[in-house]
């Protein structure tokens, strides 16, 4: 099976699981909506700020350290296994400590409880076996794809039914519980591999990882600045609303779009020593990138209101025109991680960390001086800031791979051809009575297939020539085969 084809069908097997996980998250998070109030929703925006950070000081890379070594070993798994779960307790415990003063720093005394409940999922999860990692190197995502279906499943009930009996923000807390221990306990169910403790090659794996886990705090401190600010500036509802209308955005982005590029990176990683190969490679998972994101982000643009009355409710109108600003977060997120990745594949991890940090603190400052006025201030710049530090981070990415930012340019021609095409035709159709679900789901509907056909005529009149158009069409060819 050649590389192009394997990674295909291994983000094939992605995306059904993930239509499955974010498919029932999704409904989760629109079920919850309508029986919590933005006050707990605020809350949840705080545990949720916790736990990222102190699990980003537990996060030392160990699948990045997995994915891109030549030769795979059982004591490198054993290692990673080990100190995952050493590393993962010690922050528990440090997160329990530190609970009452975060929960006094906050203005929050429900935060206590919570959070020295629920980070008890971070050694929960570091108990998975490294197979997991494994399989992910060797692009196969079929033991991924099992469990996941367990796990959310599982996860999906309990939440639910705790919200629907208490209408309280503990149903997230305990839901979250329970899907580590699930993942954990169902990972020796699908994969065969049986670790053992092992600190061998921990001096190696720690050189490598150190620089991740710089680069994970910076990273934190940009993706979760604005709602720091927002909740030291504004009211724990405004926390909530802000909180909950960003993520709707970036729910197509956490759903499909980021894992299916998984296989991706691992292909990259394959040919960094193959300076044409890698151009290739990098220029051409930009290229599907960017013409899938394109017409989502367009959408996202036109209907603010419509998506966020139609799925959160009315509770949530006040925050709907936020919307607006963070689809240019979704585009940028999306593309950002995708950069990212591509450079810790090539090794360069210690110059993506310097940039993180650089970019970091301009953006700190620029939110704390210009954007604390209020919300929509806040979330447009936050928009501008995410856009501007992509490009940035896209031009040093051509400068180590030289996959030519003009080629780029016109690869994504058709996808921003496609959703032109689809905007003109919703400011030129009215549905009369039809509103609501009914709405958005046929403007949904008819705005993507315009889009992806106008875009398809498109490719096929300016890129039949490129090889890029010739390696879809062999890979749809083998595919269907």
């Amino acid at each position: 099976m050649s590389a192009s084809l394997k990674v295909i069908k291994s983000a094939a097997l992605l995306l059904g699981m993930q239509v499955v996980q974010r498919g029932l998250g999704i409904i989760s998070t629109l079920i919850l909506a309508r029986i919590l109030t933005p006050d707990d929703f605020g809350i949840i925006a705080l545990i949720t700020i916790v736990l990222q950070f102190f699990e980003l000081l537990a996060e030392i890379g160990n699948q990045q350290y997995i994915v891109q070594k030549e030769i795979l070993r059982d004591s490198d798994l054993n290692t990673a296994w080990t100190m995952d779960i050493l590393i993962k307790s010690l922050v528990a415990l440090a997160v329990i400590c530190s609970a009452p003063l975060l929960s006094a720093f906050f203005e929050t005394p429900e935060l206590a409880l919570a959070l020295t409940i629920a980070t008890l999922a971070l050694p929960l999860r570091a108990l998975r076996t490294p197979g997991m990692m494994q399989a992910v190197r060797e692009i196969d995502y079929r033991p991924l794809f099992r469990l996941t279906l367990w796990q959310k499943g599982l996860s999906f009930i309990a939440v639910i039914t705790i919200a629907w009996l208490y209408q309280s923000y503990w149903a997230i807390v305990l839901g979250s519980l329970l899907s580590a221990a699930v993942f954990a306990i169902g990972s020796y169910r699908v994969h065969p591999y049986r670790p053992k403790w092992s600190l061998e090659n921990a001096r190696e794996q720690w050189s490598f990882s150190q620089w991740l886990l710089l680069r994970g705090i910076v990273g934190f401190t940009r993706s979760q600045v604005d709602n720091l600010i927002v909740s030291k500036h504004f009211s724990t509802s405004a926390l909530g609303g802000y909180n909950l209308v960003r993520e709707i955005s970036l729910l197509p982005a956490l759903s499909a779009i980021i894992p299916m590029s998984e296989p991706l990176l691992a292909s990259i990683a394959r040919v960094k020593d193959d300076p044409d190969s890698l151009a290739y490679r990098v220029r051409f998972s930009l290229a599907i990138m960017v013409t899938v994101l394109t017409p989502l982000t367009t959408f996202l643009m036109l209907y603010p209101d419509l998506i966020v009355l139609t799925l959160l409710g009315e509770q949530w109108a006040a925050y709907s025109h936020l919307l607006r600003p963070f689809a240019l977060f979704f585009l940028t997120f999306c593309l950002f991680a995708l950069i990212s990745d591509a450079i810790i594949a090539l090794g360069r991890v210690r110059a993506l960390f310097t940039f993180d940090l650089i970019s970091t603190a301009i953006i700190i400052i620029i939110l704390l001086v210009f954007a604390t006025g209020s919300l929509t201030n806040m979330a447009w710049i936050r928009g501008g800031l995410a856009i501007a530090t992509t490009i940035a981070l896209l031009v040093l990415l051509n400068h180590w791979t030289g996959f030519s930012q003009t080629k780029l340019l016109f690869l994504i021609i058709p996808g921003a051809l496609g959703s032109t095409a689809g905007t003109g035709l919703m400011m030129v159709m009215h549905l009369g009575e039809i509103q609501g679900f009914w709405e958005l789901a046929i403007r949904g509907c008819l705005f993507i297939i315009t889009s992806a056909l106008a875009a398809i005529c498109a490719a096929i009149l300016l890129l039949k020539k490129t090889e890029e158009w010739h390696q879809v069409r062999y890979i749809l060819k083998e595919f269907r085969r």
